[in-house]
């Protein structure tokens, strides 16, 4: 090991900022340079490098930048030989680091202005352990749930808003990391990240946020392939770092006492990494030998796991499961074709400004994608007495338990529409509180008559049309024959589609946790969530404009030609 910088402090920092390097390039000035432009002084915090044995000019790069900018004394560049993975330059990074609190950042990564002044005095003002500030994904997606609300004493063994954030891009105290020995798994193991956050998740319940400022840019570039833990995933090894994840969960000082809590942690890792790697799109893009060691791999940890394990995936993640302990290739590809298709397509029905504000009322509906074209087909559920059964392809249904998994009724009950505000340049996502309907289309109508049918019923729900006028809309009310049928025990009612009916408004003077939005252009999205499916899909040509020289709100108000408002960009974005 080997230390490049020739002035080093020995005084302590508020924060020590870790970064692991491995072949970067001109990238890693992105990050360096945002730290030098923090808002908090230089002389309260350090950079700490330590370069995984680069054989490029990262380190020539990073040394040139910190002469330029007069920085010897804030950043530090630590030489290693090559160990292959980032597990061992964080902690060679946390051994040097002489901050009160280590905040960890990846190669690529960079923090806005602020971050650094915000999230050491949320520490401060709430004694957490560990904070984690608003991020934004540039060419990735970026936790958004868990920034909703503030929050100063989340403790994962009691709820799961956590798992949200599972990567370690977040600030530690430094005493607490000593105190419980958190070290990262050392040499080439996936998941690492996930086994140290996990770890330090429930060995407090101090864990506090920044809510209403974007602290943490998270970047993954086009065609990157310096970072070594983008490259070929190996089933096997794959699924035991799950493995190694899920043991926590059971280790002396981490354990979390069987039951529902338990299962739906453990859900995070045997769900979202292990099954999801059998499903859709991801799947399909593996050649043929490979499908066949994933299912090998995840086959065997699905036979592991115990039935109570399954109540706790998504109903999505719930059919997998059973052709998972199947282990038959074919019926997997399948539902992984069937999968793959699946989307929502939303459309506006109306918007209106008022008072500076925005209001949409929109739709969506869940549709199947149509080969590689546009065309879409509605997703079909069947009526089996009271519950709500998703059609699957026939070879998949009749995989003992698949069929029984399709039970999406609390699926739809939960499920979640959400208006989003994407910031185009700076990647920030908001969430607009809204509420939703969900309406049943018959099937039956088909493309075209199926929209009809829903315009019509709808309409007779405005009209608030007497019973027994609209009693036989398909739509507004069952007819005898399907309340009988629901009574009875057959294998199967009508059939039909759902769509998802909402409405929001967005006031651009208080849509960011009650502050303005920041100068640029948000982009409008839905959101639909239902079964373990999210997709956000953009409202296309709907966009709020907020220029730098001016409050949102007294922008809005203008009148533009034809009557619009600058607040309101039309056409496609």
């Amino acid at each position: 090991m080997r230390n490049t910088s020739p002035t080093v402090r020995a005084s302590p920092v508020k924060v020590s900022i870790v970064v692991p390097t491995h072949n970067t390039g001109t990238t890693v000035l992105t990050g360096l340079r945002s730290f030098l432009g923090q808002t908090m002084p230089r002389t309260d915090f350090e950079v700490l490098y330590v370069d995984d044995g680069s054989t490029d000019d990262t380190v020539a790069l990073l040394e040139a930048e910190v002469a330029a900018q007069e920085a010897e004394s804030v950043v530090r560049v630590i030489r290693i030989a090559n160990s292959g993975w980032p597990g061992k330059p964080r902690n060679i990074g946390m051994d040097a680091a002489r901050g009160e609190f280590v905040h960890f950042v990846d190669d690529d990564d960079w923090l806005a202005p602020e971050a650094l002044e915000r999230l050491w005095a949320r520490a401060h003002e709430t004694g957490a352990d560990i904070v984690v500030g608003r991020m934004a994904g540039h060419g990735r997606r970026a936790p958004r749930a868990l920034f909703e609300k503030p929050l100063a004493a989340a403790d994962l063994r009691t709820g799961r808003e956590l798992l949200a954030s599972m990567t370690v891009h977040k600030l530690f105290r430094s005493s607490f990391l000593r105190e419980n020995e958190l070290r990262f798994a050392e040499g080439q193991v996936r998941l690492e990240d996930h086994m140290f956050t996990l770890r330090a998740y429930l060995l407090t319940s101090r864990v506090a946020t920044v809510h209403d400022y974007t602290c943490y840019h998270w970047v993954r570039h086009p065609g990157e392939d310096h970072n070594i833990s983008y490259g070929t995933i190996e089933p096997g090894p794959y699924v035991d770092s799950i493995r190694r994840v899920l043991a926590i969960l059971d280790a002396p000082d981490t354990r979390v006492a069987p039951g529902r809590h338990r299962y739906r942690l453990a859900a995070n890792w045997y769900g979202k990494k292990a099954l999801a790697r059998l499903s859709g799109q991801g799947f399909l893009d593996q050649p043929g030998p490979r499908r066949a060691e994933w299912l090998d791999a995840v086959g065997a940890l699905a036979a592991e796991m115990p039935p109570e394990a399954d109540a706790a995936l998504t109903t999505r993640l719930r059919i997998v499961a059973a052709l998972a302990r199947h282990r038959e290739l074919q019926p997997l590809v399948e539902h992984a074709q069937f999968e793959a298709g699946v989307d929502h397509r939303p459309r506006v029905r109306s918007a209106a400004r008022k008072d500076g504000r925005l209001t949409v009322r929109c739709e969506t509906r869940l549709v199947r994608r149509k080969g590689k074209g546009t065309s879409t087909a509605p997703l079909v559920f069947s009526r089996a007495g009271r519950r709500r059964l998703l059609r699957l392809p026939p070879r998949v249904a009749a995989v003992p338990g698949a069929r029984e998994a399709a039970d999406f009724t609390k699926a739809v009950q939960r499920s979640n529409v959400r208006g989003l505000l994407r910031h185009r340049e700076g990647g920030t996502v908001l969430s607009v509180p809204l509420d939703h309907r969900v309406v049943e289309v018959p099937a039956r109508d088909g493309g075209a008559a199926a929209e009809t049918v829903a315009r019509v019923a709808r309409a007779a729900r405005r009209m608030r049309l007497p019973a027994r006028l609209t009693s036989r809309l398909p739509g507004t009310a069952r007819t005898q024959e399907t309340r009988t049928k629901e009574e009875g025990t057959q294998e199967e009612a009508d059939s039909y589609s759902l769509s998802f009916e909402t409405e929001f408004t967005v006031d651009p003077s208080t849509a960011d946790n009650g502050k303005p939005l920041a100068p640029g252009t948000w982009d409008l999205q839905l959101q639909l969530g239902c079964g373990g499916w999210r997709f956000a899909r953009p409202l296309r040509g709907y966009s709020i404009e907020v220029p730098a020289d001016e409050p949102p709100r007294r922008r809005a108000r203008r009148e533009g030609p034809a009557g619009r408002r600058p607040a309101l960009a039309a056409g496609r974005g």
